[in-house]
């Protein structure tokens, strides 16, 4: 019987909460009536990926649907909230296909495009018609073609820079940079680190400078030659408790940013929980800049 059994507000977010949390059974949610397909067609689309891991959109499947006109351009506004893209996946010639999904999924809140110095002509208009609330690209990409005053900022609470900071320009651009982001409140960078080499500097200077920011995430390459890598015990420490260093290989990151479309923990949200930990004196020794096991933190991609 296709009749409603319970109220229709109740029985709409029975199935998008079904849907939003196991995403799996969407395909088979959206055969059920007319209506239920209205209600939660759209969350197919609310975080792509770039294969479709753990049950995500891909960025294929998403293009196909754009592509297609089957839908509206208003419906990818309003249902898409989350991209990924991985440019190293994509050949040259593919790149009109990311100034189509940035054009056309124009509500993004959360972007995160990789290794994005490849061909960044092809994407930088895109980007900067969005207002995303988190933001996870190249160092050297925003630099050269970004100005953080313009309109694409305003509303940038979280914003992830994976290019090395040490060649992006001194430690004086990365703090100016970042402290004219009106509502930032998260950042991580990439350092190189060396034995011997005080970066604690260079994180000082840019959480002086940003006075609004909760966290500063100092991602970690660690390398002091191909055969040996500094210990976290080994890396300079600094007094400000909004401090954390950390590991984020690729799967990591992945697997997090997944997670945290669907409520789950990614690496912010870990170093949220280490930040607090700190403040409550649960950090010993106090100078600890780094999260360890015994600590009690989800992993990145925990429930």
């Amino acid at each position: 019987d296709p009749s409603p059994f319970f109220p229709p507000e109740l029985e709409r977010e029975i199935f998008e909460i079904a849907a939003y949390f196991h995403p799996g059974t969407i395909p088979s949610l959206v055969l059920v009536s007319r209506r239920v397909y209205e209600w939660i067609d759209g969350i197919t689309y609310s975080a792509v990926t770039p294969t479709g891991a753990q049950r995500s959109c891909s960025v294929r499947h998403l293009l196909r649907a754009i592509q297609s006109d089957s839908k509206p351009a208003s419906f990818f506004h309003r249902h898409v909230r989350h991209v990924f893209v991985n440019t190293l996946l994509i050949d040259g010639s593919e790149f009109s296909d990311i100034q189509q999904i940035l054009s056309t999924c124009s509500g993004v809140q959360n972007l995160m495009i990789h290794n994005g110095h490849k061909h960044p002509e092809s994407i930088i208009p895109g980007i900067a018609a969005l207002k995303p609330r988190r933001l996870s690209i190249d160092w050297l990409f925003i630099l050269r073609d970004m100005d953080p005053r313009q309109p694409m900022f305003t509303l940038l609470t979280h914003f992830y820079m994976f290019d090395f900071l040490l060649v992006s320009g001194g430690p004086q651009l990365q703090a100016s940079f970042v402290a004219q982001l009106p509502v930032l409140t998260h950042f991580a960078a990439v350092f190189e680190i060396s034995a011997g080499g005080d970066f604690s500097a260079r994180a000082r200077d840019i959480l002086a400078a940003c006075k609004s920011l909760r966290v500063f995430v100092f991602r970690t390459q660690r390398r002091i030659d191909m055969r040996r890598v500094l210990p976290m015990e080994a890396l300079p420490s600094t007094d400000d408790v909004r401090f954390v260093y950390m590991d984020l290989p690729y799967p990591d990151v992945e697997r997090g940013w997944i997670a945290q479309t669907r409520g789950g923990t990614d690496f912010w949200a870990r170093a949220d929980a280490f930040v607090v930990k700190k403040r409550r004196g649960e950090i010993r020794p106090a100078s600890r800049c780094f999260i360890e096991p015994a600590d009690g933190i989800p992993e990145c991609g925990s429930f």
